[in-house]
This record gives C-alpha cells, structure tokens and sequence, in this order.
C-alpha cells in the first residue's frame, strides 16, 4: 500500500483533495481475475427484480440457475457472490415508483409468449393461448388456456378463472389487448373500451384500469410472474403430450399450484398463504349467474322474407327492416336482433337437427295480410293450440295429419276456441281427452260428447258403493226374531 502511495506521489495536499472512493482506487485497486463461472445477466437481473418486486433468491433460483453451462468446465457462481455483484448493479438504478396494492384491490392480467401445443384426435397440432392473472398484493397467479385471444375465449377464460376464485378484485388492469380495448391509451389520451367486453365487467362489477401503451411498469408486477408462471409450464409440459385442450388445463393447474405454494424469501410465505390469509376474504362476491357471453354477427342484411339466418334457421325482424342492416347477438339460449344499437327483436334459439329446421316467426313482425295466411301454417295452427292447453295441441297435430288441409284445420280451431268461452276451458279438455280415445278427430264429436254431457257408466259396470246406516236392518235382526219365536 506504501508503495502504491509513493508511485501515485500522494502528498497531504492530495489526500484533502481526493475523496474515499479515489482514495481506495488507489490504494486497494480491484483485481481483474479470470473466472470459470457463468456470467450472469446482471442488467436483466436489475430490471426484473425492480419490476416484478422478485428477491434476488427467487431470480437466482428461478432464472440463473436454469440458464444451461457453456461447457463442462464451467460452473455457476455462487449466491453470495451474485448478491454482491447485483446489489452494486442495483444501486447505481434510478429510483423507482413502487405501486403499494391494498389485498383484493387489483388484478393484472396478461397473456403469456408462450404457446402450449395439444395433438388432437387427427393428430393435428393445435395452439393454444396461455392467459394469466396475477394479485400484485400477494402476486398469487392464477391461469387458463383459451383457443384463441378473441373476445369469446377470452371471456370464458376470465370466468373459468372468477369461478376458481370464487371472487374477483374490484378492479383490473388489462393489456392493449385486441379484445378488451378498442382504443389504446397514451400519455395524452384515454383508452376506449370495447362496449361488449365492458358489459362482461359490468356482470362482475370490475372497474377496468387499461394499461398505457409501452408503459411497462404500468403492469409490473403481472410483466414478471408471467415469465415465472410460464417457465414453471413448461418444466411440467416437458416430456408429456397432452391431447385436448382439458389436458392443457390440467397441467397448468399443477405448474400454478407449485408456483403458489414455493415459500418467498421476502415475505417467509407462500404466495397461497398470502393470498389465502390477507386477500381471499377481500375479494368480491360473484353474481348469482355466469356471463352470458354471445358471438355477434354485424352488417347483416335484412332480406325481403324480412329473416336472417343464425346457424342454419331464420328468425323473423320486423318487416319494416327489410333492406337494413342489422347485428345479431347469439347466446346459448337466444338470439338478440338489433338495429342502429336498439333491440329489434329476441327469439328463443333453437338448434336445428334432421328432422326440424323449421323458421322462427313473432307474428308482430309481420305484415297484417302476411299475418292472416301465416295463422293457417301447420306449425302456426299447433301453437296456437297448444297455448291454449296442450291436449288442444294435440287434437289438432292429429286433425292435420288425418285432414291434412290446414285451411280446414284453422277453421275448426276457430270455432273451438269459440266453444272453449261457452263451455270452460275444464269441459272443452275433457271432451279433447274423450274424442282422442275414440279416435274421432273432428269437431262433430267434440260437440256430441259437449251437449250430451260425460259418458254414463254401462249397466254391467257396478254402480257407487253406498255406506251403511243404522235404518237398515241387516239378516242378523231376522235371524234373532226366529230363535225367540221357536
């Protein structure tokens, strides 16, 4: 040190002059040696752990010790001294602001680079997407695979991944996602939500929180456990070969689990106790029913039947839309017609098979002089019946397949139903159920059995049992009166 001293002609003027740091430059300058082991990438280290809030045991673990050997001279550094090499790196950063999250507040979600690949039954190689949520408070990381980043399956992941829950945050910080976001949002600007995907936040009561464009530390915390949550994936997809995408599922469920449940350096827990004991219970309740997510159809022409075709059946609009264009919402129950954004008409849906693929028809849709010939229709004729009382239905489905003249047809109903106002509607079932039994389906018997009043019973059948009385004297009284006389 002496002689480092007298080569540098250090003299009691320079030392006031230099300051610690120089001083030791001097004095104890650092020794360059080479080593054997695998350089670590320090700056990327930096990065991830001032976004992610990682401990530099978990990247250590996690992201150095997975990166492979050059050759097999080379060994990996060790922890002390990684510490030491990344804490200089990481206090020559510039600060950052760290978000603080109350439990249950919010929830990021993204999805993963990766794709996880399934081989189906024609032993195809499907893709899939990997979509990710994350609790920044307890960075607790749930996940689903979905077909596609569309709005259909993204919506069924997000509600697979509630149900799981059992909750969600009250508020979510979504991606410049395609299905979520119409306009992203900037600096000078703010994101439009796609009004679709906004009523499936307004289902759950979310509050969306659109992330800005190329602002990472916007999602920090979700930037990180995504590469986490994948790479823990694919050690568990290694070697395997699922072959649907509920296999897929399956395998995720575990890779999260594990993730879940590795104790943090910086909090001594797990990520499910964490969650489990701080934020679980902050959650908000789901509602009573799922989202009822439909697949739109825009820009569709009314044609001059004034119908469109859903899935191989029409279904009726009212007639003064012909020409128009009108979207069509399907869900698994029905189908929403509507135009200039105002619901023009809802039909219950109906699957169409072999054997019915029948038109979908309100009444009210039609023009008046359409309405008249529609009310003669086969299938018009049985359903009005059948609203009346289901045996009607049936006496009328029998008449036309006997008749088969559905003017005929419409007739008889008409003057049925004129008799049902007389008689009750009791009377009228009664005769209905009587002529089905005969076999006789026509308005002439139904008017016999009305007027002639229920069929009496026949002599052979035995008549109402009648219950004993005391003013009867039975064989027994008899009997007695002949004993005292002999």
């Amino acid at each position: 040190m002496r002689l480092r001293a007298q080569d540098a002609a250090l003299t009691v003027e320079k030392l006031a002059d230099l300051t610690d740091s120089e001083l030791r430059k001097i004095l104890m300058p650092s020794r360059t040696r080479k080593s054997g082991c695998l350089p670590p990438d320090l700056d990327a280290a930096a990065r991830h752990i001032m976004r992610a809030g990682d401990s530099m045991l978990d990247y250590y673990e996690d992201h150095y010790l997975m990166q492979p050997l050059v050759n097999a001279h080379q060994r990996y550094m060790s922890y002390s001294r990684f510490v030491r090499l990344l804490s200089a790196m990481l206090k020559q950063r510039s600060p950052e602001y760290r978000h603080h999250y109350r439990p249950g507040e919010v929830m990021q979600i993204d999805f993963a680079g990766f794709q996880p690949v399934y081989t189906n039954a024609r032993h195809e190689r499907v893709k899939c997407t990997l979509l990710l949520v994350v609790f920044p408070f307890s960075q607790y990381c749930l996940g689903w695979i979905i077909p596609s980043q569309n709005r259909a399956d993204t919506i069924h992941g997000f509600i697979r991944i509630f149900e799981a829950l059992n909750g969600t945050a009250k508020r979510i910080t979504l991606d410049n996602f395609k299905a979520a976001i119409d306009v992203a949002r900037t600096r000078r600007r703010e994101a439009r939500i796609n009004p679709e995907f906004q009523t499936f936040l307004d289902h759950y009561g979310i509050s969306p929180d659109p992330a800005r464009a190329g602002e990472p530390p916007d999602k920090g915390s979700v930037e990180g456990i995504v590469k986490l949550g994948q790479r823990y994936y694919q050690r568990v997809l290694q070697d395997r070969q699922p072959r649907s995408i509920a296999e897929l599922n399956d395998l995720l469920q575990l890779a999260l689990d594990r993730l879940n449940r590795k104790v943090m350096r910086r909090w001594k827990m797990s990520r499910t106790e964490r969650f489990e004991a701080r934020e679980a219970a902050e959650l908000r309740p789901l509602p009573e029913t799922p989202y009822d997510y439909g697949t739109w159809k825009a820009s569709i022409k009314v044609q001059r039947h004034y119908h469109v075709n859903v899935d191989g059946r029409d279904y009726s609009v009212p007639y003064r839309l012909i020409g128009e264009d009108v979207s069509i919402k399907t869900t698994a129950a029905t189908v929403e017609i509507y135009h200039d954004s105002s619901l023009v008409a809802v039909h219950a849906r109906r699957v169409v098979t072999p054997q019915d693929d029948a038109p979908v028809i309100d009444p009210a849709h039609m023009p008046e002089n359409h309405r008249a010939m529609w009310r003669q229709n086969p299938d018009a004729l049985i359903e009005r019946a059948t609203s009346y009382s289901p045996t009607l239905g049936r006496f009328v489905s029998l008449h036309l397949e006997i008749n088969g003249n559905p003017r005929a047809t419409h007739n008889m109903l008409g003057r049925l139903l004129e008799v049902g106002s007389v008689h009750g509607k009791a009377a009228i079932d009664a005769a209905y159920v009587e002529a089905i039994r005969r076999n006789q389906i026509n308005a002439d018997t139904l008017r016999q059995i009305l007027y002639r009043g229920p069929r009496k019973p026949s002599r052979q059948e035995p008549g109402p049992s009648q219950p004993p009385t005391d003013n009867i004297r039975g064989a027994g009284y008899y009997a007695e009166d002949d004993d005292d006389a002999a």
